[in-house]
């Protein structure tokens, strides 16, 4: 086995990622991690923008408000204060490392408008590649100031005397390897691959969430899985993402004889929250209706959406009368790795940002476009934490760690995808979870360590989908109310004693009544 030392490690090469090694960078000896190449994954797939109250129309209240009333107040205020506030830094840092934001013809920043902002606050590159644009920009920026290790499989953390000591892992010959270093950053990314209809890069198979769970790491909120309402779904196959961006600039959705959806199901319309969307949505496509993103009221539609144009111009046969057909897809996963506002977990040195972390933010429902603003701002802010620790140069070298036996049973991937659509997916009941979790259980394993190295890549992607989901199932099972992206028929209202109880596992499932602050230790969930 092949062992090397570094200061710090990051996981993952979207914006968290990226940005944090930038930051660490002038400081700090930073070797990046990732499993494919160098930006790949769900940033940069990013249409919408990133959302920021920059404006004099605007303020960050009011874009707390929005985000506070999309999350069903199940948001953790506190820490959503913390990131909103941290948008003009953010924006600031953005603009100096020369991301080309859209401009009008003023010369001034073309604001778009999504899905339950009261403003038009989101900034935009590309008309709908934002997140290319600022991979591309960061990419340039970390050359030759970041080691950068391509094609790494990560397969787990390496845990010493209860702190996190680095990773283990193969290159893309097949060498084994252990970095060491004092800090480590999982900036991994989602697990929409959970889904068989998701938004998500290839690359979202919860591989960080499952390292951390097997690690022993305190994670939370997982049943909170977001599903956005139009995907462009052709021959049974995911195309891609139709930017919720579409509806604020006239796009409207409708049925097969052009009748618009929303109007009658809430205030906002076409740009209410995405939950609600989605399950509209849902409810027309499993009733046998079809449902289509009308874009005959978007101006210059080719011009503002030149991405997402040339996506559906090369699906023959799909843009008919200015419709496009749409189907949800999961997209964003609201919680995580749980964190304070400095990207800290409860394991020591192990800290976690971006989409595979839960700073409380979101809550049970992400506003649009919030997502790139909390993975910068917290990378800014897990920055600013690991500079101001010493680096401490009498650090013990762990042992390289013990290694499981190679698991025989572990499910097919295309299969579990299914099933997890099928019964854990937008609309879930008690029936429907228990038959998932009755299939999960023929394959999970309560191990805690390391795996064994020798899991091909696809076999690993299984175990790691696999450990999300029976965190995802199990906890939707407890959760017996709707709030937000988590919607139970069987439990169709939102309940007071879930307002402020949280589903956490560390290691086992169990209830926290507050998600603030811990009354003793709870007990540890048993099933019924």
């Amino acid at each position: 086995m092949r062992t090397w030392h570094t200061e710090v490690i990051i996981i993952g090469s979207g914006l968290a990622g990226l940005l944090a090694a930038l930051e660490l960078s002038s400081v700090r000896k930073v070797t990046l991690v990732t499993k494919s190449l160098l930006g790949a994954g769900n940033s940069i797939k990013a249409q919408g923008g990133i959302a920021a109250a920059l404006t004099r129309a605007d303020s960050i209240d009011q874009h707390l408000k929005d985000t506070l009333q999309a999350g069903h107040y199940f948001n953790d205020k506190e820490a959503a204060v913390s990131i909103l506030e941290k948008a003009p830094e953010v924006m600031h840092k953005l603009f100096a490392l020369g991301i080309p934001f859209d401009k009008n013809r003023k010369g001034e920043y073309d604001l778009a408008q999504e899905g339950a902002h009261s403003e038009r606050r989101i900034y935009h590159a590309g008309g709908d590649s934002t997140g290319a644009h600022i991979i591309e920009k960061l990419k340039e920026h970390i050359a030759d100031r970041v080691e950068v290790v391509e094609a790494f499989t990560v397969y787990d953390l390496v845990m010493d005397e209860g702190q996190c000591k680095g990773i283990i892992g193969k290159d893309k010959k097949g060498q084994t390897s252990m970095i060491t270093a004092q800090s480590t950053i999982v900036a991994s990314g989602g697990c929409g691959q959970v889904y068989d209809i998701t938004s998500n890069a290839e690359e979202s198979t919860g591989d960080g969430l499952a390292m951390a769970y097997r690690a022993g790491a305190k994670l939370m909120d997982m049943e909170f899985m977001q599903f956005h309402p139009t995907m462009l779904v052709s021959n049974d196959k995911q195309a891609c993402l139709l930017s919720e961006a579409i509806r604020g600039e006239g796009g409207r959705l409708v049925d097969e004889k052009d009748q618009p959806i929303m109007e009658r199901r809430h205030p906002l319309g076409d740009l209410a929250p995405r939950s609600i969307t989605a399950r509209v949505v849902w409810e027309y496509i499993k009733s046998g209706r079809k449902v289509f993103l009308s874009i005959k009221h978007v101006d210059n539609f080719h011009k503002r959406f030149p991405t997402i144009a040339a996506h559906v111009q090369g699906e023959r046969g799909i843009l008919m009368n200015d419709r496009i057909p749409v189907h949800p897809g999961a997209h964003f996963l609201m919680g995580g790795i749980s964190v304070n506002k400095w990207g800290e977990t409860n394991i020591e040195n192990l800290y976690a940002i971006g989409e595979v972390a839960c700073t409380g933010l979101h809550g049970a429902n992400r506003l649009a476009s919030n997502s790139l603003l909390e993975a910068s701002a917290s990378a800014l802010m897990l920055s600013q934490c690991i500079k101001a620790k010493a680096i401490h140069n009498n650090w013990k070298l762990p042992e390289a760690p013990m290694i499981f036996q190679e698991e025989k049973d572990l499910p097919d991937l295309a299969e579990l995808k299914v099933k997890m659509s099928q019964w854990a997916g937008i609309i879930k009941t008690k029936k429907d979870l228990l038959k998932m979790r009755s299939w999960l259980t023929r394959f999970h394993s309560e191990c805690r360590g390391p795996l064994s190295l020798s899991l091909t890549k696809e076999a690993l992607a299984a175990r790691n989908c696999l450990d999300t989901a029976w965190m995802i199932v199990n906890a939707a099972l407890v959760r017996e109310e709707s709030r937000g992206a988590h919607i139970r028929t069987d439990y169709p209202e939102e309940s007071q004693y879930w307002s402020d109880s949280t589903v956490c596992w560390e290691g086992s499932m169990r209830i926290e009544e507050s998600r603030t602050t811990k009354r003793g230790e709870p007990n540890e969930y048993v099933f019924t």
